[in-house]
């Protein structure tokens, strides 16, 4: 666990999994990029809106039986809404959980850095996309906005940077493929039911 103090208002902040590289003060909002120097400022943001979550920081339970523990989240909205991404310390490593309007997903597989394809922007639903070796198909597209984030986080993302999504499926797995003009990267994992997720903190 890394002990540092915000570089905005002094507060103490802890950082408690080895693999978030940014960490969001609780008390005034000011994003940090984690190393091992310590603590870089990225930018002060207004906290999230509160709306209702299966989680929260902090929250601990188990998914499928395996124990979890939420570190921190990123919120997009839409044009029909937002929607969460929490990432979580699970079962001794590391996982994402896709909250959207009473729907779950537990994406545990992350692969960053592959190229973009040059027509990913006029690809429709039903058709395939090659990302790297995989071959996905398109189920939905569509693109958000990023409001801001809270907690520890896996990667950074500056609030009001657009980001495209496209929800597929590669090898009957749930696969979810987020990108921006730089950068792409690609998630795989499986809905849940609500049964699945046990909070009990």
């Amino acid at each position: 666990m890394q002990s540092n103090t915000c570089t905005s208002c002094g507060a103490p902040i802890e950082v408690k999994n080895r693999f978030s590289r940014v960490i969001v003060c609780p008390y005034c909002g000011t994003h940090h990029r984690v190393s091992v120097e310590g603590l870089d400022p990225s930018g002060k943001f207004p906290k999230l809106a509160e709306f209702p979550s299966i989680f929260s920081v902090g929250s601990r339970g188990t998914i499928l039986g395996k124990p979890f523990t939420a570190l921190g989240r990123m919120r997009y909205s839409y044009g029909g809404g937002h929607f969460d991404e929490w990432f979580l310390e699970y079962d001794d490593s590391t996982a994402w959980f896709a909250e959207d309007e009473g729907t779950y997903t537990l994406f545990t597989e992350l692969i960053e850095a592959m190229e973009i394809p040059e027509d990913i922007h006029s690809l429709k639903a039903g058709a395939n996309i090659m990302i790297g070796d995989r071959r996905v198909m398109i189920k939905e597209k569509g693109e958000a906005v990023i409001e801001g984030g809270e907690g520890e986080l896996y990667h950074y993302i500056e609030p009001g940077t657009k980001v495209y999504y496209i929800d597929g499926i590669w090898e009957g797995k749930k696969t979810s493929i987020e990108y921006t003009d730089e950068e792409i990267e690609l998630f795989i994992g499986r809905v849940l039911l609500k049964r699945d997720i046990v909070v009990e903190s």
